[in-house]
């Protein structure tokens, strides 16, 4: 069995999301090699950002300009938010059955169609690459439903 595995997947694992368990499973399966998972380093880009920025929260930046000025200033902050980065990298280079595939240039023509259903851009390209595949889409965001031909999990 193969998938493409959202941002949202690796999001309710590693922030503590109400979904969390069902992460855990699910990457535990491509842990273990008994699912063959597809993501892309736009997803992982984006699952990065995210954890550099609950970080900062945690560490009491709440702003996005606020985090930006203090990431590029105060090495400490800058060293407590990789940490979380770090370990996320190391998570993700452990994951044999992962397989990091490449966003073309037809994905990204695909995507801007599939925006016409409500999707934002990063979700758009997702989908774009699981219909390129032919593979679903493992997510907790509904928005990906709304694509037509678009198998979506759980």
């Amino acid at each position: 069995m193969s998938a493409l595995i959202d941002s949202s997947v690796s999001l309710h694992l590693l922030l503590d999301g109400d979904r969390d368990d069902e992460a855990e499973v699910l990457l535990g399966s491509v842990e273990k090699g008994a699912l063959r998972a597809y993501t892309t380093t736009h997803v992982l880009e984006e699952v990065s950002f995210k954890l550099l920025l609950a970080k900062g929260g945690e560490l009491g930046e709440t702003s996005f300009w606020g985090f930006k000025k203090r990431f590029a200033k105060d090495k400490e902050f800058r060293k407590s938010c990789l940490e979380a980065l770090e370990t996320f990298r190391d998570y993700i280079s452990s994951l044999r059955s992962l397989i990091i595939e490449e966003v073309t240039l037809g994905d990204w023509e695909r995507s801007v169609e599939i925006c016409k259903y409500g999707l934002l851009t990063s979700d758009a390209l997702l989908a774009a690459v699981a219909l390129r595949l032919r593979v679903p889409v493992y997510t907790f965001d509904h928005d990906f439903r709304r694509v037509p031909g678009l198998e979506v999990r759980p």
